[in-house]
């Protein structure tokens, strides 16, 4: 199975036509690649993003509101991934870690490290993977809010047919309310915002919540259905104003 058949939550598919890079700016300039309203250089490529960020700070559970409603299928919601909506931060071009802060492309080393180290790279902070990490940090008084990080491992040759071969996936939440109990919500790749998990459950706490995906059968000769799993890793917080993301 190639990676264009599977849904993924945080990366983009390949051959996306929406969200694929350019190599360069200047096969902008060419002309006839224009599938955007504009084209943003990185070190990565040209990034096609199709309006301009809207950052915004959390509130509460507000996705009609968050980033002037951007997230909702009114607006970019196809556009914006769950990177985007964990961090409050509609760039309307599906970010990526590490992409705006010229950090190295994610998937040519993708570990779950690597993830961490990219978002870091935008200005996320790592906090630790307890709840009382969560606690001890906002104690500081610092301005902001929390995320969860998840992550899917690759996977190779899966049933044993060698097509059949899963990229790995992160994902994020955020935190919308901090005090007990705590409320978190997510957006699963280009879909809609939630405060439930994978399994309809309300998530209080992300590192025991439900991530769990039936991605369907794992190739066209193969009935079985593959099942992806993202594992929690940790928390990070979101300052407010220092975070930028592409």
């Amino acid at each position: 199975m190639t990676p264009g058949v599977f849904k993924f939550s945080g990366r983009i598919a390949e051959g996306d036509p929406r969200h694929t890079m350019i190599e360069s700016m200047d096969d902008v300039a060419a002309g006839g690649l224009i599938i955007a309203p504009n084209y943003v250089p990185s070190s990565w490529g040209a990034v096609p993003q199709y309006a301009a960020p809207v950052v915004d700070t959390v509130t509460g559970y507000a996705p009609a509101t968050d980033c002037n409603g951007y997230f909702m299928s009114d607006k970019y919601q196809p556009n914006n991934n769950c990177y985007a909506y964990g961090c409050n931060f509609a760039s309307n071009s599906f970010p990526q870690p590490g992409r705006a802060s010229g950090a190295p492309n994610l998937f040519s080393n993708f570990t779950p490290q690597q993830v961490i180290s990219n978002a870091e790279s935008d200005g996320l902070i790592n906090i630790g993977s307890t709840v009382a990490d969560i606690a001890s940090h906002a104690a500081t008084g610092a301005t902001g809010h929390y995320v969860a990080l998840m992550f899917s491992t690759p996977e190779n040759s899966i049933g044993g047919d060698p097509n059949a071969n899963w990229p790995g996936d992160y994902h994020w939440a955020r935190c919308d309310v901090l005090s007990s109990p705590m409320s978190w919500s997510q957006k699963d790749g280009g879909d809609q915002v939630t405060n439930f998990d994978f399994a309809g459950n309300p998530i209080t706490d992300p590192s025991t919540a439900n991530w769990t995906v039936n991605q369907g059968p794992i190739s066209s000769t193969d009935a079985n259905e593959y099942i992806v799993t993202y594992d929690f890793l940790t928390f990070m917080f979101v300052p407010n104003g220092a975070v930028n993301i592409l």
